[in-house]
């Protein structure tokens, strides 16, 4: 007896203490892969930090992401850390903002928002504290926008505003739809955007609501401005009632789906019923009447099962319709942005080339070059900013410019296509300098160069001001360089 228990207690022995090293093993083993995705962190900081304090935004982001690290740091998450403080380490944002915009970024990213997008908006963020949610809806209009014809400039300062102002994102994409229709319909894009935004700011999208507020802001600029309103072509009339089609056809759907649920809730309960009565004990005075409520019991559930497959097939024949209806939209959709996309590279292109013209055949005025750099010195950066209270970086240039009688493109990757290339170390004053300070690796950021390393710049953090060209972060950034008189 003594020698049984003796073997029982040897074998839990062993058994335990295989279990412990095979704990111990996976431990590990999470251990050492929780070191790898660490080990990835310390790579991008190496690359990216020179102002930043790597080992403190190293410990705040293994802080921050300890869930991930130990699912393993998805190349999403990894693209937009090392952009965010590509962005952040040129903008001279402390390693704590730097650390929550990563994870502002991410969690809109994951709602869907497109990178391209947040990658344009994100430091605006830098001095206010903006909801994954507000961003999340920006982003999506600032994408919208852009298969619009609503001028980027105004785009800009409508979701900016959304921003400051903290608009309900979820009235947003209405919001952003009834200024696209109002600019289709012909009338002012900047008229339509700024009644809206008024509206807002006072107050009104509480009181009406998104769909009212826009109908009503509509109403009041076409009432201003009659003769600028286009009725619907037949072609515009005819996409609009596929829309609408659509729309009635998904609503149908969703009911044909909730009665087939509630049917299969109705059908589940009566069966339950069924075996409940069937279960109890009775005697035979109650059989036949047991038996009775049992058959009509059973014809509600062939009833229900009927029910089922009718809304089955209702619900069959409504996809296939909705199919038909958003692969028409999908291919006229496409056709309008590629045309929008040839109209846009068409006037890029005949703006290059009166540019050239210009170039080839002026000279740069130095000194006002300087006296236009010098009346913006301090003027508070802004996304979409376009004047003394507030500016962004492709819009200084673009006034600096100005002054010179030259007219460049709004954003600062197609400034970049204008004028002639230069070598970094040729360069002299009034030069373009183009800096990829981006998540998705584009060109972010423009200044005007003005001499002896130094270049004028709206920077993200501190406004309109004077840099050397010659720091590493900026060398690190550098592009290219384009001039515009090339005398």
């Amino acid at each position: 007896m003594r020698k049984v228990k003796l073997g029982t207690i040897i074998l839990r022995s062993v058994f335990f203490t295989c279990l412990s090293l095979l704990i111990a093993l996976q431990c590990t083993a999470v251990q050492a892969d929780t070191k790898t995705e660490a080990d990835k962190i310390a790579a991008i900081l190496d690359k990216e930090c020179v102002n930043l304090k790597k080992d403190k935004l190293k410990d705040l982001l293994l802080t921050k992401f300890s869930s991930d690290l130990e699912k393993g740091l998805s190349p999403d998450l990894l693209k937009i850390m090392e952009g965010v403080v590509k962005r952040t380490d040129f903008d001279n944002i402390s390693e704590d903002k730097t650390a929550e915009l990563i994870s502002l970024v991410y969690e809109s990213f994951k709602k869907g928002a497109p990178l391209e997008y947040l990658d344009q908006l994100f430091d605006v963020a830098y001095a206010k504290t903006i909801s994954v949610d507000n961003l999340t809806a920006a982003a999506k209009a600032l994408k919208e926008f852009h298969n619009s014809d609503v001028p980027q400039d105004i785009a800009e300062e409508f979701v900016y505003h959304s921003l400051e102002d903290n608009w309900d994102p979820t009235a947003m994409p209405i919001l952003t739809r009834g200024l696209i229709y109002g600019t289709d319909r012909g009338l002012t894009p900047q008229k339509v955007a700024l009644i809206i935004m008024l509206d807002v700011r006072n107050g009104e999208l509480k009181k009406k609501g998104a769909d009212k507020l826009v109908l009503d802001g509509i109403k009041l600029v076409r009432e201003k401005e009659p003769q600028n309103w286009k009725p619907m072509k037949p072609a515009e009339k005819e996409m609009a009632a596929k829309q609408d089609r659509m729309r009635k056809l998904e609503e149908l759907r969703q009911m044909a789906e909730a009665n087939k649920r509630q049917q299969e809730i109705d059908k589940k309960k009566a069966e339950e019923e069924l075996r409940r009565m069937r279960a109890r004990e009775a005697d035979k005075a109650r059989v036949a009447q047991q038996e009775q409520e049992a058959q009509r019991i059973e014809m509600m559930l062939r009833s229900y099962q009927q029910q089922i497959l009718q809304y089955q097939t209702e619900q069959k024949n409504i996809d296939v319709g909705l199919s038909a209806y958003r692969e028409q939209i999908e291919r006229e959709k496409q056709q309008k942005d590629r045309d929008r996309e040839l109209n846009r590279k068409k006037q890029l292109d005949d703006m290059g080339q009166n540019i050239t013209t210009r170039g080839k055949s002026g000279q740069l005025d130095v000194t006002a070059l300087y006296a236009s750099v010098d009346r913006y010195m301090g003027v508070p950066y802004r996304y979409g900013g376009d004047s003394e209270a507030g500016i962004d970086c492709s819009a200084f240039t673009r006034r600096v410019y100005r002054v010179q009688n030259v007219e460049l493109p709004r954003s600062s990757s197609e400034q970049s296509y204008v004028g002639f290339g230069v070598g970094e170390a040729l360069m002299r004053p009034g030069d373009l300098v183009f800096f990829d300070a981006s998540i998705t690796g584009r060109i972010s950021h423009v200044g005007v160069y003005i001499g002896s390393g130094v270049f004028a710049h709206a920077s993200s953090s501190r406004g309109v001001t004077k840099s050397s060209i010659r720091e590493r972060y900026y060398m690190q950034r550098f592009v290219k360089a384009k001039r515009i008189f090339n005398q």
